[in-house]
């Protein structure tokens, strides 16, 4: 089968799961259809992607659709994390369906939705046109934002028209972005093109200084936005923390990296014309102050899902940071820091997900003895919180490392020891709440035993397992796809 008809195929199954679900009624069948859905998914992902590292890059309708390997990584991102949320989607709402807090029949909207917004990442991942990349991006906000307020509470709702309205804002900045690339190609080329990173590439040396600068800043506030960036981060906390659990695995483990795709493209054509170092720069600043404002807040948290919406911030910031850095070592840190946030932000949504259900509170306080009453949730919990902040043997000490080193290495002393400073202090307020809950004296009231779906445990449980083996080993073709959307990200 060709690469086109596979590039082809791994956009329609969503779509037609899509369609599926908002059709059928069986609870069963539901769960069955999405679950072999973003299987299939995850297969032909699988399959491009080893057609890719074999130098056989698939494309479709020209330059349209192109799998290259900084899209191949995101994709490898959305179709692993898809699948997983879809796994616990079932367990999880099954669970809600029994206890009263979904009605049966809102499952088809939800899945509905969840298939069209996969599909939306999905087709950022292997989008050749910029202008399909914007709106790519722009179309998560839409099949999102309807899964943020899918419990229907004053507090989603708000939740989610915040998160319209700043990444709305966001976009529509980075399309103004966007229109002053096109319009330097222009420029340079003298006549319309079709706006693909192929074209833009060919000439990005001749583009205009100011303009490729301007371009590349505008896209850099407008995606930053959508990304988690601080200070345009304000939508996420209150997003992560009202949407359900599975969705938030998504929105943050997946939606966020899609945005962070978006500036790496456009810091790559723009690059060589503005110059790597103002670039380098912007990102490096971002990169800090998101570090600064997430460690502020963690400290000083009270709800669970919030303190992973902050740490999620810190993370962005991170992977900024890295590609800002510019050293090689850094670079490819920054790449490893996308997968292994992504793997490990759904491990712990998946953990907190299994809290919610058995406590029915996101209040740190309000929970203690996870050991006693979920002794499979407390492991995850435990190691989870170790993994997410950045422990040893865990895959995200490997990556965070990694960008440290490449600032230390490259003579940016200061950048290293601010970076490694704050991250320390994120370690603490990220693994003492968890510890606490896990370890503490169960919380009266709040003590009887939880009866948990294993369903729910999967995948967690291979999360898990996964950053654990990134942790001391990352497999070739994996380090291969790194290395390729390094030198893609670092001209």
């Amino acid at each position: 089968m060709t690469g086109s008809i596979l590039l082809l195929l791994l956009l329609a199954i969503p779509l037609i799961g899509a369609v599926a679900t908002w059709f059928i009624r069986s609870t069963r069948l539901l769960h069955l259809i999405t679950a072999l859905a973003h299987t299939a998914v995850l297969i032909v992902a699988l399959v491009l992607l080893s057609m890719l590292l074999t130098r056989n890059a698939p494309r479709a309708f020209g330059n349209l659709l192109v799998l290259d390997p900084l899209g191949g990584l995101v994709l490898l991102i959305v179709a692993v994390v898809g699948f997983t949320s879809a796994l616990y989607s079932a367990g999880y709402l099954n669970h809600e369906v029994a206890h009263g807090a979904v009605k049966p029949n809102e499952l088809r909207r939800y899945y509905a939705l969840l298939h069209i917004f996969v599909f939306t990442m999905l087709l950022t991942s292997v989008s050749g046109n910029l202008g399909i990349l914007w709106t790519a991006i722009a179309a998560t906000t839409i099949a999102s934002a309807p899964l943020v307020d899918f419990y229907g509470s004053r507090e989603p709702l708000e939740a989610a028209w915040k998160y319209i309205v700043l990444t709305t804002a966001g976009s529509m900045i980075a399309l103004f972005g966007f229109l002053v690339l096109y319009q330097a190609g222009v420029h340079v080329l003298g006549e319309s093109y079709d706006f693909s990173f192929t074209a833009l590439a060919g000439v990005a040396s001749r583009l205009p200084a100011a303009t490729a600068l301007t371009a590349f800043l505008l896209v850099l506030v407008g995606f930053g936005a959508k990304a988690g960036l601080a200070p345009m981060h304000t939508w996420l906390p209150d997003a992560h923390s009202q949407a359900p659990s599975p969705i938030c695995a998504l929105l943050s483990g997946v939606e966020l990296n899609c945005a962070m795709l978006g500036i790496f493209r456009v810091f790559s054509v723009t690059a060589p014309a503005a110059g790597l170092n103002h670039l380098r720069l912007a990102l490096v600043l971002f990169g800090l102050f998101s570090l600064l404002v997430a460690v502020a807040f963690l400290v000083s948290q009270r709800d669970f899902k919030r303190l992973l919406a902050y740490s999620s911030i810190e993370h962005m910031g991170l992977i900024a940071l890295g590609v800002g850095i510019g050293a090689p070592l850094a670079v490819f840190g920054a790449m490893l820091q996308m997968v292994n946030h992504a793997l490990a932000k759904s491990l712990m949504f998946f953990t907190t997900g299994n809290l919610l259900l058995g406590f029915r509170t996101r209040a740190i306080a309000e929970v203690g003895g996870v050991v006693r009453v979920m002794p499979a949730t407390a492991v995850l919990a435990v190691a989870g919180g170790l993994a997410i902040a950045g422990a040893p043997p865990f895959s995200l000490f490997i990556s965070e490392f990694s960008i440290i080193a490449g600032a230390a290495r490259s003579n940016q002393v200061f950048i290293a020891a601010m970076a490694a400073l704050l991250l320390v202090v994120g370690f603490i307020a990220i693994v003492a709440p968890f510890n606490r809950m896990t370890f503490s004296t169960p919380v009266e009231g709040k003590a009887a035993a939880v009866a948990v779906n294993p369903i729910v445990l999967v995948p967690a449980y291979l999360s898990l397992a996964a950053v654990l083996v990134l942790g001391v080993w990352v497999p070739g073709p994996l380090h291969d796809l790194l290395s390729g959307a390094a030198a893609l990200v670092a001209p």
